[in-house]
């Protein structure tokens, strides 16, 4: 059961063409010292979209090969995805901002705040466009709450999130 505190973000139908597929991710609260815990993704749709969204997310691990993850707030990885079921994969969002091989604190502390600050949504689908080449919808909606507060409802453009837009469509791979 999650904390009281805990925070939770859902994205409904990101991916450009397809309704049936969305994601959702809790944030555990969060302790100011030491790597933030591993953050699991849960993501949802029917089964065929999944069978080919699993490809495209199998190449997350290997992110340090489509994006410069030397950048700042680009120190996070991602684990394998895991195919729970025929329409869910879980896979989980790692920060890396403590693991620089010569880190440079000031830098190191800028990643801690990014990873820390920036709504988790927003990685996942950097990272789709990014690393899955997908093409997204726009606006995104997400929805944010927590047991003890009211559920927000944003509605950004695509751009306020990730410089343009993957060339696949989901239902097109």
């Amino acid at each position: 059961m999650p904390s009281p505190n805990e925070l939770w973000i859902k994205v409904p139908n990101p991916f450009w063409g397809v309704e049936t597929v969305g994601f959702s991710v809790r944030c555990p609260n969060q302790s100011e010292a030491g790597a933030l815990p591993d953050i699991p993704f849960f993501v949802e749709g029917d089964a065929q979209s999944m069978s080919l969204l699993d490809r495209r997310l199998r190449l997350f691990p290997q992110r340090e090969r489509y994006v410069d993850c030397d950048g700042l707030g680009e120190a996070y990885s991602w684990t394998d995805p895991i195919r729970l079921t025929d329409e869910v994969i879980v896979m989980a969002f790692q920060d890396r901002s403590l693991q620089q091989l010569a880190p440079d604190p000031r830098r190191a502390l800028l990643n801690r705040l990014s990873n820390q600050l920036v709504l988790l949504a927003f990685p996942f689908l950097r990272d789709c466009v990014r690393v899955g080449g997908l093409r997204l919808s726009s606006p995104i909606s997400v929805k944010i709450g927590s047991d003890s507060v009211p559920e927000i409802d944003l509605s950004l453009p695509l751009g306020d999130i990730v410089d343009g837009n993957g060339s696949r469509a989901l239902s097109e791979l």
